[in-house]
């Protein structure tokens, strides 16, 4: 995972902050994204926002959060510059970024093939349409998700492509067994990613394919108690949501990897920290930060 996810240190909040997901694949001007990034930058500045930003010629992906007064103005901003867009919103307690950042990239979520581009509208199916098919149809259900995504809850019966990356997901597509005469219907945590991943499938002949339309964050949103089982990954400090799209209470990021940690361990330093179960395994990872493995390592090799 991104460094940008890694060690976030909690700050309570005198009320929550409003968190606003969003994406939009519009035209940018290339010439135009260093003006577009010093604009984002002062902006978010100004109202006081935290939270990621990332631009391309491709359009904008973004999570962000605030108070919802700035919240509010942040969408306004979206909508005039970047067109209609739909927002998944959810709330926390603690602080869920540490800055305000906003990037450049070749794409605003990384397929690593910039041949596909999503445009419009295409095979979307609404949470309640997904939730009637699911339910009378005989289906595929396809995760578009990482690894250490699906480890944490996927829907009911879904298959998992076992992606480190999403950059693999294309190879996924082209070297699967899924059968091409069965309806696919695809998923990921705010739609995103489902956007490309569908153009990915069709390319390699999938032609009944269909994405949830806002992901697992719109789904939860409607139907809490409904066919997604365990809890959905973020990314940012909340590590996962629940059903009810609360900040999770079972997972911390694992100070050595970033990935979600669920295992409880006490540090030589006194303190306690969870961990993932990969670096569990290791005697240095038994340790609640980066510095003390370093220091529990050179104790070690004096041994």
């Amino acid at each position: 995972m991104a460094s940008e996810y890694r060690n976030i240190y909690t700050l309570a909040m005198a009320s929550p902050l409003s968190i606003a997901a969003c994406y939009a694949f519009v035209p940018v001007d290339e010439a135009a994204l260093a003006a577009l990034r010093e604009d984002l930058m002062l902006f978010g500045k100004k109202i006081q926002l935290q939270g990621l930003v990332l631009i391309a010629p491709e359009g904008v992906n973004a999570t962000v959060a605030g108070s919802a007064e700035a919240i509010q103005e942040w969408k306004a901003y979206v909508t005039e510059h970047f067109g209609p867009t739909v927002f998944k919103d959810s709330k926390s307690e603690g602080k869920v970024f540490r800055r305000w950042s906003v990037k450049i990239k070749e794409e605003i979520v990384g397929l690593k093939d910039t041949s596909i581009r999503p445009a419009g509208r295409h095979r979307h199916l609404s949470p309640e349409e997904w939730q009637e098919v699911i339910n009378k149809e005989e289906v595929i259900v396809l995760d578009a998700r990482n690894d250490y995504e699906t480890a944490l809850g996927k829907f009911r019966g879904a298959v998992d492509p076992g992606l480190r990356t999403f950059g693999e997901f294309t190879e996924f597509a082209q070297s699967s067994a899924l059968p091409k005469d069965k309806k696919i219907l695809m998923y990921c945590t705010g739609g995103i990613r489902c956007e490309k991943a569908l153009l990915a499938m069709e390319a390699a002949g999938y032609e009944d394919v269909y994405q949830l339309e806002g992901g697992i964050l719109a789904y939860l949103e409607r139907f809490p108690e409904g066919e997604f089982e365990g809890e959905c990954f973020v990314f940012d400090h909340r590590v996962a949501v629940d059903q009810y799209l609360r900040p999770s209470q079972i997972y911390d990021l694992c100070p050595h990897c970033g990935d979600p940690g669920d295992q409880m361990i006490e540090c030589f330093c006194g303190k306690k920290k969870k961990i993932c179960s990969l670096c569990q395994k290791d005697d240095v990872c038994q340790t609640c930060s980066k510095r003390c493995a370093g220091e529990l390592r050179q104790k070690l090799a004096r041994v």
